[in-house]
């Protein structure tokens, strides 16, 4: 589950870019979010797993506050959290392989991807 409590989030300029939100998904629910450009959809989206800091409130996903979390524990949750973004990014200078293989990132060691190591496991799941 995803819960919005209380969530706001106010740019340095002053702008409203959530105004107290507070939404329960539950897993497994479809959801759709419908409005007009700067309605605040794509920052209640990249507030999910902090792309953008909320300025109040607290998100919630599957029982903890992601809002709270740091280091190796924020990490861990984003492992969960998948986007794509409509202008989605491709390393162009990496091959189709290795951007796949982007999406285990946070599941080994900086050391291991920043080589290229990836587990076979990864690599047969991603040619799948």
């Amino acid at each position: 589950m995803i819960e919005f409590r209380n969530v706001s989030k106010v740019y340095p300029n002053g702008t409203k870019g959530l105004n107290n939100i507070n939404l329960k998904i539950q897993k497994g629910e479809f959801v759709v979010m419908v409005g007009l450009s700067g309605a605040g959809k794509s920052t209640l989206l990249r507030s999910v797993n902090r792309l953008h800091e909320i300025t109040e409130g607290e998100i919630i996903i599957e029982g903890e506050s992601i809002t709270a979390a740091k280091g190796k524990e924020l990490r861990r949750m984003r492992r969960d959290i998948g986007m794509i973004f409509q202008s989605f990014n491709l390393v162009k200078r990496s091959t189709v392989l290795k951007n796949v293989l982007a999406g285990r990132i946070g599941y080994h060691s900086t050391l291991r991807t920043t080589l290229g190591l990836f587990p076979k496991e990864d690599v047969e799941l991603a040619f799948q």
